[in-house]
């Protein structure tokens, strides 16, 4: 029988693929279900973020959801911060998500303005977003010719920028924080530049993709280094590799472009002494031979909808690879409280084996 174990040991564990005393939590709310949680299920813990996170729900349903202005439909996306990190422990999460000081919402509170009569706000890159239902959508590419990723100016990474995790981190030490940095290939494919250009570019002028890439990574792993020195335990990468049934661009070209980065920051992870988790959507077994030569700890979702395997992909990798999943998120918010129930349960059947680590 395992011993308790702080959510930071339990966490570590399973991504080492170590046993643990039970399985651990983690969870990724979106601020509006944040607030909806605050306001219906349980309160938060931080009696102000809780005043707020229910004023703006009950706001929200009393305009009307989608139907309501954008300030009401906007407003909740500053609960991001709190949604994470202390409200995600208050509902028993093990995980505590973090991010540097320079990408949370708050930080562009000065640059909203309306804009032919939209909300917006300009993010890291210079990047424009606008408010599109719920959440905020870049809506202007940075660039439009690839050869200005050679030349893209990169925000300066600085040990300050990374205060509030290390006050979280001193605050609650037995919490495990796992800090979230900027993609690679959605970043360039959606962000600095549009999904058209980008997939052309990646034909047409693949030396110049190889650069952007390049030096996006190198900012990441900064990023990395810096906040691993304030106290994250982890790093969680948000990159999209698949869509349904396929990956979303040739593994050819995913090999040459994308994994010698991605390795790289797991490398640099590594390095800093903590594992790597990496969130991709959409159809990932063509990449998991790929990931394990890479030195990945941890995958998450892998969604059975998209054409996943999850009981064969963990007879084959689960020795060397732990899979944070359990419920089917393309499903989820259609589920029944006990069809939900009998997904994580099944799923746990699955890897209960190894010492329930996944």
């Amino acid at each position: 029988m395992t011993e308790k174990m702080t959510s930071s040991q339990r966490v570590l564990a399973a991504a080492a693929g170590r046993p643990t005393d039970r399985v651990p939590v983690m969870y990724w709310l979106n601020p509006h279900m944040a607030c909806r949680l605050m306001s219906e299920y349980k309160p938060c813990s931080n009696r102000v973020a809780n005043n707020i996170g229910r004023m703006l729900w009950r706001r929200l349903m009393r305009e009307g959801m989608f139907e309501a202005g954008e300030w009401t439909r906007g407003l909740p996306l500053l609960m991001e911060e709190v949604a994470n990190l202390a409200y995600a422990q208050d509902l028993g999460a093990d995980i505590a998500l973090a991010k540097a000081d320079f990408t949370r919402p708050s930080t562009f509170l000065n640059s909203i303005k309306k804009i032919d009569g939209r909300l917006t706000f300009r993010g890291n890159f210079n990047i424009l977003y606008a408010l599109g239902g719920m959440y905020a959508d870049p809506i202007e590419p940075v660039i439009s010719d690839s050869r200005a990723l050679r030349t893209l100016p990169i925000p300066p990474v600085q040990r300050e920028q990374f205060e509030a995790l290390r006050k979280q981190r001193q605050k609650n030490p037995s919490a495990c924080f796992m800090v979230e940095v900027t993609s690679l290939n959605q970043f360039l494919m959606g962000f600095i530049m549009t999904m058209p250009d980008y997939l052309m570019a990646l034909h047409d002028d693949p030396d110049s993709i190889k650069i952007g890439l390049a030096r996006i990574t190198d900012w990441v792993a900064e990023i990395i280094r810096y906040a691993v020195e304030a106290g994250a335990e982890m790093v969680f990468l948000q990159d999209d590799y698949g869509t349904t049934g396929r990956p979303i661009m040739s593994m050819k070209m995913w090999e040459s472009m994308i994994y010698p980065n991605l390795k790289h920051l797991i490398d640099a992870t590594h390095a800093a002494g903590v594992p790597f988790m990496l969130h991709s959507c959409g159809y990932q077994m063509p990449f998991l031979d790929y990931y394990i030569d890479a030195g990945l700890d941890v995958l998450q979702s892998f969604q059975p909808k998209a054409g996943n395997d999850f009981k064969a992909a963990y007879e084959q990798y689960g020795d060397r690879l732990t899979f944070a999943t359990g419920i089917d998120i393309q499903r989820g918010e259609t589920m029944t409280p006990q069809e939900l129930r009998d997904e994580i349960v099944h799923n746990y059947q699955l890897t209960r084996c190894n010492g329930a680590s996944s």
